[in-house]
This record gives C-alpha cells, sequence and structure tokens, in this order.
C-alpha cells in the first residue's frame, strides 16, 4: 500500500492536521512516524496521494511542518521517502 505521512516537529500540530482533514471529509489517520523518516515529533497525518494536491499548501503552511514524505511498502519492506 502507498500513501503520504505530513511530518510536523509538534504533536499538537500534527492532530490539528488530521483534524482539519478530517472535518473536509478525508479519509486519513494518526500514525507514528516511521524511523526512515528521522524527523519529527514522533506522531504524521497518513492520507492517500490523491488527497495531497487540494491540501499540500494548507498542510505545509503549518508552523513546525517537516515535510511530506511517500510510504510505500513491497515484499516486507517499507521505504519512505521525502517528497
Amino acid at each position: 500500500m502507498d500513501y503520504v505521512i505530513a511530518v510536523y516537529r509538534s504533536r499538537n500540530v500534527s492532530m490539528r492536521a488530521y483534524n482539519y482533514l478530517i472535518s473536509r471529509g478525508v479519509t486519513c489517520a494518526l500514525v507514528s512516524t516511521p524511523r526512515a523518516a528521522n524527523v519529527g515529533c514522533g506522531l504524521s497525518v497518513k492520507f492517500s496521494r490523491a488527497v495531497l494536491p487540494k491540501y499540500a499548501d494548507v498542510l505545509s503552511s503549518a508552523e513546525t511542518f517537516a515535510g511530506f514524505f511517500a510510504v510505500t511498502n513491497s515484499d516486507g519492506y517499507t521505504a519512505v521517502v521525502r517528497m
């Protein structure tokens, strides 16, 4: 499964971003930030790649935004790549 995570340096901001997406009907989840991302507070917002173009500007404008990462799972290996 491929998805995107928005990583923040503040748990509070991660939760606000999650609530923002939920209030707009976006399917998303709060997840532990993968260690491979090597940044953030440990809590990220997971959502579909299809959502990114519509909400990228709003999500990246938060004061503690650390970046978007593409997460790809294949053959038991998880690849985390900064976008």
